[in-house]
């Protein structure tokens, strides 16, 4: 049986991990067990202590965290005053193997093979918790790497934020590393909410060179992108409030695709003179390619689809543990009110304990392979293997 627990306050480091980890203690229904979670948005140096009362209140053998522009769970979002969130997992029959990685700069190790070296468990890993921090992260590196030796191994996280932002392992702060924990013996159910909704028609791409996509169904891919928000009701205004995206299909196998089909990536330039249109990931000959729009609708109505396909994977079962990596870019400043994806969450999954942090950048997985994400949210549900 998996039991956990979280806490958040607000205020001074010290005294709001102390109280957020008491929280977290008396809704786990006791202290020890493997693994306690902690995000904070204090600066730096005061977390060396926030860190301490974690492991002192929680008895958690293992300690692992960062900083974010704002921290959450289940209670509440807060952005933009000093907070602490700490979740506290207990239970028999799980496995954790935290790490700590330095190197990640292109001078560095082969991080991804490091990575895949650094845990060991008994029984083999069902998810890994991952946390780096946006100094020298090379995604293709990291995500490639440990696809190579941890085939099929679902990687979760979030990437740190602040200023400057920080990791946590065990009473330590740390800057430029790689934390996280590997975790066996639970089942994680994932969602990925890319805030978007498809534009247009689904196109094959018939022409494209690395990451420019210069024809979609034989036409230029300029046209294709122009007849897509053409199609929108108030395109102007709609634009105003968001922007355009390029979906990159992931299974080429899937027919008919629909929302959380496609890897979301941003349109990084276009081309008038040849109808070709950048984008930020690699694009091949005879990929499904179909326009995203982004603002605070098409985000809101995306995390609902989300949740309703996780209700579905759960089939009535609660979740021990919910970990939920929240973009920077949405938040109040997306929707325009508080707490909008711990609500919806809660409305849409019922209450468990829950915890997340807003950070620079988000790590999930879309079909079966791993990707860094943004403007998205990733939630990982954890129940009895």
């Amino acid at each position: 049986m998996i039991r956990a627990g979280t806490g958040l306050a607000r205020g001074q480091a010290d005294d709001a991990a102390i109280e957020a980890s008491l929280r977290a203690v008396e809704e786990a229904g006791g202290s020890g067990g493997p693994l306690a979670f902690v995000f904070a948005t204090v600066p730096g140096p005061l977390a060396h202590g926030a860190l301490h009362a974690v492991r002192r209140v929680t008895g958690a053998r293992a300690v692992v965290g960062c900083s974010g522009g704002g921290v959450l769970t289940g209670q509440g979002e807060v952005e933009g005053e000093p907070a602490v969130a700490v979740a506290l997992l207990r239970g028999e029959g799980i496995e954790v193997a935290p790490f700590c990685l330095h190197g990640l700069g292109p001078e560095g190790q082969d991080i991804g093979l490091a990575l895949a070296e650094a845990f060991t468990t008994a029984r083999p890993p069902t998810l890994l918790a991952l946390l780096p921090d946006v100094r020298g992260l090379n995604p293709s590196a990291l995500l490639g790497g440990l696809e190579r030796l941890r085939p099929g191994l679902p990687v979760v996280g979030g990437v740190a934020a602040g200023s400057p932002p920080y990791e946590c392992f065990e009473t330590e702060v740390v800057e430029g590393a790689l934390v996280g924990a590997a975790l066996a013996g639970v089942e994680a159910v994932i969602g990925v909410a890319q805030g978007c909704e498809p534009i247009g028609e689904p196109y094959v791409v018939t022409q494209a060179e690395e990451h420019v996509v210069y024809r979609i169904g034989g036409r230029p891919a300029l046209e294709v992108l122009r007849e897509a928000i053409l199609a929108l009701d108030n395109p102007q205004e709609r634009l105003q409030r968001g922007g355009v995206f390029a979906g990159l299909a992931v299974d080429p196998a899937k027919s008919p695709l629909g929302r959380g089909d496609y890897l979301v990536r941003n349109i990084v330039g276009m081309d008038q003179p040849s109808g070709a249109v950048a984008v930020a990931e690699q694009v091949r000959v005879g990929q499904t390619i179909q326009f995203q729009l982004r603002d605070d609708a098409s985000a809101r109505e995306d995390l609902r689809a989300m949740l309703d396909r996780v209700a579905r994977d759960l089939g009535g079962r609660r979740p021990a543990l919910g970990l939920y990596f929240n973009c920077l870019g949405r938040g109040v400043g997306l929707y325009g009110q508080p707490d909008h994806d711990v609500g919806l969450i809660r409305e849409r999954l019922g209450a468990f304990p829950l915890i997340g942090f807003f950070g620079n950048g988000e790590l999930a997985p879309v079909g079966r392979r791993n990707f860094l994400h943004t403007y998205t949210g990733a939630l990982a549900l954890l129940l009895p293997a």
